[in-house]
Formats: structure tokens, C-alpha cells, sequence
């Protein structure tokens, strides 16, 4: 059984396109301009969107970020920490309350931590320091369990260099677990960090969460967004500037919130440096503030790809269209001769993707050539390779789309109709 897409002689076809070159390179040349914008347009809209639907992992419509506690008079010290985390969590409608060092959306302060697994995988990671986190954002331990007291007491003061032949543990999420330990088994595993080679310190992996996003909204993308691991601390001594991740009562965030920037007013006063109000926000409010500059590229870059490919599919219709037009005689001799309708429309539709692959010929290479122009002016990030053949498909099926339409009213008309025109 024949389909509309049978393969047609291919000599009739280049004798064609080498007697009337004008419309095949004005569609080469489409085809290629297309190719080169659209590979590279595609890659930077799946960069900045793969990030935001990604699971973040924090318990929907219960979380208030408090930040921008900075201190007015030095640095922070743990008893005023704990006095106010218990005065936070004695608020009517909260559940929990963590004291923190980086907070989900918010990079207020950094903490990156180099990390090296048995099998040799490296990875730069997010540490989020803190007294408590996994209850008052609600991550899901789906592998080991939470830090006990005694590992928080244990583990000493964030950055206490002076604390040698220290096991840390920590709770990593899944992605980094993966990528970590790809053989599995991450659960237990250790993890060597930067130190010397006379330093015993290792992190030792006690728990598992499915999600959690980095802090470092830079540092989201190439598939590194869960690049996260929670590191247990009791004491902030030292600290500038602190954090705190509130849990409350879904009906009650509100009013927690309201009550919030009183509370702290009450509990360091003087302390707060002047003219720096505190941070009282929801997550979800956070997010979306957060995530502003990327659903703006996303827009930017998917209507670059509609519009090019818009004009992509206009332009080799017109074109098409219009070389037909001046062809309907010759169509109508083969129509004469015996070719089927299903025939004619295979022929164009042959002809479609033999011109479409001859631009990809020329668009591939002008597609790579446009990433490095990008790369060096505009600090954009390399084309990774896998994206060629995923914008050739995308152009194949666009070429066959626009031919589609030209190719019917080819085949429709008439022997009769056809032998008659001029």
C-alpha cells in the first residue's frame, strides 16, 4: 500500500531544483537562518525553564521566610538565637521554627560546600546550616532520618575551622545522592570535603530528602538545581546576619506573619541594625519574586521560538506556494501521464525535506557559530551538542507542516485543468 510520503525518484527531483535554483536557495537559506536561531533559542528557554518545575520540596502554604536580621552592634550569639527561635515557636498557629543559614529563595548569606565521593564524583553543593529545617519547611525524608540532639550539639559552630577529625553528618537530597553515588548505596556513604590531606573530617550521609532547591539562584541550572545537603547547627556564633524558617498552620500563616516583625522587635531591639527592616515573607510569595527574571526569559525566549518558527512555516508555504503556482503545467502533464494525487503530493513533500536537510547542512554550523558569538559577548553558556539534532528534527517537521498545505493543491488539480495553463 502506497502512503503520501512514498519515495518518489529522486533524479526527476534535483533535474527540478537545478533548473530553477532561486526558489530552492531562498528556502535553503530560510531554513538555515531558521535553524540557527531556533537550536539556540530552544536550548537557553529549556535552561531557564527546566529550574522552575522542579519539585522544591517545601510543605505548600505553611512556610514564612524570616531574614535580614542583621546585626547592628557586632555579630550574633546563640543564646539570643534560641531565646528568640522559642519565642517564635511560642506564637499561636506555629509548628516549627528553624534558625538557619540560607533559606530557600533567599541567598542572604552563602554556603557552598565542595564534596567528593568514594567512586571520585565531585560536585560543589549548597549546605543549608541549621537547628531544625527538615520540620519547619516539611521536606520528605524518603531514605534514613533526621539529625538527633546529640549530632547537633557534636558538630560544633558553622565554619569552626579549628574542629579537626570531625564527622559531620549530613542529609542530602536525592538528585545529589544520585549524582554522588550512582551507584546507589548513598545512605551511610561518606563524603570527602576540600581539607588537607592531614584533616580526618568527612561527611557521613544519615538521611535522604526527595527535594530540595538550591539557594544560589545562579547555580540552577545544567541540571544541578537539587545540588543540596542540610548540615546540623546549634550554634550561630560569628553570624552577621541571621535566618529563620517558620512553619505554621495553613489558616494561621497570616496572622503569624503579622505578629512576626513585633516579636523580633521585642526580642533584639537595639540590636537590629538601624534603617534595615527585617524580612517577613511567605515562600510562595518568595518564589515567585524569585523565580521574576527567569518566567520574564522564558516568555522572551518561547516567543522568540513561536514567532521563528511562524515565519519559518509562512515563508516556505509562500514559497512553495508560489513555485507550484508556476509549475501547475508541469503537473499537470504527469497527472496526464498517469501519477496519482498520493504520488504528486509525495514528490513536494520529497522535495520539502531534501531542501530542508540541505539548509540543516549550512544551519548546524551557523547555529554553533551564533553560541560562540553568544558565549563571548554575552557570557552565555555553551550549546550543549545534544541540542543540534533536537532543532533539525524540530525544523524537518516544520518544512513537512508548511509543504503540507501547497502540496494538497498541487495534487488536486485536474489533468484537464492543468494541461490548458499557460
Amino acid at each position: 500500500m502506497r502512503t503520501p510520503f512514498a519515495l518518489p525518484a529522486i533524479g526527476p527531483i534535483f533535474a527540478v531544483l537545478r533548473r530553477h535554483r532561486l526558489m530552492p536557495l531562498l528556502v535553503i537559506v530560510q531554513i538555515a537562518l531558521a535553524c540557527a536561531i531556533l537550536t539556540n533559542a530552544l536550548s537557553l528557554l529549556q535552561r531557564q525553564l527546566a529550574p522552575m518545575l522542579v519539585d522544591d520540596g517545601i510543605a505548600r502554604g505553611q512556610v514564612l521566610l524570616v531574614d535580614q536580621l542583621i546585626q547592628g552592634q557586632g555579630r550574633w550569639n546563640t543564646p539570643a538565637v534560641r531565646t528568640a527561635q522559642h519565642a517564635l515557636r511560642d506564637l499561636p498557629g506555629v509548628r516549627a521554627v528553624a534558625p538557619a543559614m540560607g533559606l530557600p529563595m533567599r541567598q542572604s548569606i552563602s554556603f557552598v560546600l565542595p564534596v567528593k565521593s568514594p567512586a571520585g564524583v565531585t560536585a560543589d553543593v549548597t549546605g543549608y546550616s541549621a537547628d531544625g529545617l527538615v520540620q519547619a519547611l516539611g521536606l520528605d525524608i524518603v531514605q534514613g532520618r533526621d539529625f538527633t540532639d546529640e549530632e547537633y550539639a557534636s558538630t560544633g559552630a558553622i565554619f569552626d575551622k579549628g574542629n579537626r577529625n570531625n564527622v559531620v553528618p549530613v542529609i542530602l537530597t536525592e538528585a545529589l545522592a544520585r549524582h554522588l553515588f550512582p551507584g546507589g548505596g548513598a545512605l551511610g556513604g561518606r563524603l570527602g570535603g576540600d581539607e588537607g590531606p592531614d584533616d580526618d573530617s568527612y561527611y557521613v550521609v544519615v538521611g535522604i530528602v526527595r527535594h530540595l532547591l538550591r539557594y544560589q539562584l545562579s547555580e540552577l541550572d545544567d541540571g544541578q538545581a537539587e545540588y543540596s545537603l542540610l548540615y546540623p547547627a546549634r550554634s550561630f556564633e560569628g553570624l552577621p546576619i541571621l535566618s529563620y524558617a517558620v512553619r505554621t498552620d495553613p489558616a494561621r500563616r497570616d496572622e503569624v506573619a503579622k505578629a512576626i516583625p513585633a516579636l523580633l522587635k521585642q526580642q533584639f531591639g537595639s540590636q537590629l541594625m538601624r534603617n534595615v527592616d527585617p524580612v517577613v515573607i511567605d515562600y510562595e510569595s518568595q518564589r515567585r519574586e524569585s523565580f521574576a527574571p527567569r518566567r520574564a526569559a522564558v516568555w522572551l525566549l518561547g516567543t522568540v521560538c513561536v514567532v521563528v518558527t511562524l515565519i519559518t512555516i509562512i515563508g516556505i508555504a509562500s514559497l512553495s506556494g508560489y513555485w507550484i503556482e508556476q509549475r501547475t503545467r508541469q503537473i499537470g502533464i504527469r497527472r496526464a501521464l498517469g501519477a496519482t494525487r498520493r504520488q504528486i503530493l509525495s514528490h513536494f513533500r520529497w522535495e520539502n525535506l531534501l531542501l530542508t536537510c540541505a539548509g540543516l547542512l549550512l544551519g548546524l554550523p551557523m547555529a554553533l557559530a551564533v553560541n560562540q558569538l553568544l558565549m563571548h559577548y554575552y557570557e552565555l553558556p555553551r550549546l550543549p551538542l545534544q541540542w543540534l539534532p533536537i532543532g533539525a528534527l524540530a525544523l524537518l517537521l516544520t518544512g513537512q507542516l508548511a509543504v503540507f498545505a501547497p502540496a494538497r493543491r498541487a495534487a488536486a488539480v485536474p489533468p484537464a485543468v492543468a494541461t490548458r495553463s499557460a
